[in-house]
């Protein structure tokens, strides 16, 4: 049986900015075959929980987690940002010993993490719909399971990649070609949302269009690399109704 089709505008440039929500006009008209999405910022609002939980291990150190270092290493495999992080606060630990003391914290705080608006109901749609989805998350499998412990409509997603199962991670495009394999589908046919920088890369890499969840750690450079710009799923929740998605065009 062939799957349902959303259909949705979009265009390697953006045409007209309208308003204050960051809306854009976009041609011409793309009908992904499959939706890939990222985790962290994009379905799970998971970023303020990384920056609470990095300011509590550089809190004895005397040291402030920095929102203009952050955006350097939103999106990227954990053993690479904790190596970033240590060589820029000069930091005495390993790689290891960092994530193992920022752990302490996340194990308590990731399965309590809140959906970014109308991601539950539109990853519901998706599957009453057909429409195959997958999440490629630059998390490891454990904490990908954890954030995702409490959540049915996460553990409901049945093709999920993760950091520590991938060769190369984030703005590399491996995880995203390795998502539309298991979909079955050409990466060109595969819509991308994710929130950062290497993700936005990685999905242009892979030749996947990618919406952007809106968020303080992408710059403006950020954001024009992107197909199309939202802050969050409550505008294609609205628009969901019985023509396949058709109406999701609104949202830009």
């Amino acid at each position: 049986m062939l799957c349902s089709r959303l259909s949705l505008p979009i265009a390697p440039q953006r045409l007209k900015r309208q308003g204050r929500n960051r809306r854009f006009t976009l041609v011409p008209t793309f009908t992904p075959r499959g939706v890939v999405f990222d985790l962290d910022g994009t379905l799970l609002d998971t970023e303020p929980l990384y920056t609470l939980a990095t300011q509590k291990v550089f809190d004895p150190l005397g040291k402030t987690f920095e929102l203009s270092f952050k955006r350097t290493i939103v999106g990227r495999e954990a053993k690479d940002s904790a190596a970033m992080t240590i060589a820029e606060y000069q930091l005495p630990m390993t790689p290891a010993e960092f994530l193992d003391q920022r752990a302490v914290y996340l194990n308590t705080l990731f399965p309590e993490a809140e959906a970014i608006k109308g991601a539950p109901e539109f990853i519901d749609w998706l599957k009453q719909k057909e429409i195959p989805i997958a999440i490629a998350t630059s998390s490891s499998r454990a904490m990908f399971e954890l954030k995702r412990s409490k959540k049915p409509w996460l553990q409901a997603v049945e093709v999920t990649l993760c950091g520590d199962e991938i060769g190369a991670s984030k703005p590399a495009p491996d995880i995203f070609l390795a998502a539309a394999q298991k979909l079955q589908l050409a990466p060109s046919d595969c819509l991308v949302f994710e929130d950062a920088v290497t993700g936005i890369q990685a999905a242009r890499a892979a030749k996947m269009p990618v919406i952007v969840i809106d968020n303080p750690y992408l710059l403006e450079v950020d954001r024009d690399q992107a197909n199309g710009l939202v802050n969050n799923y409550e505008p294609f929740v609205q628009a969901l109704d019985d023509e396949f998605g058709v109406e999701l065009a609104r949202v830009f």
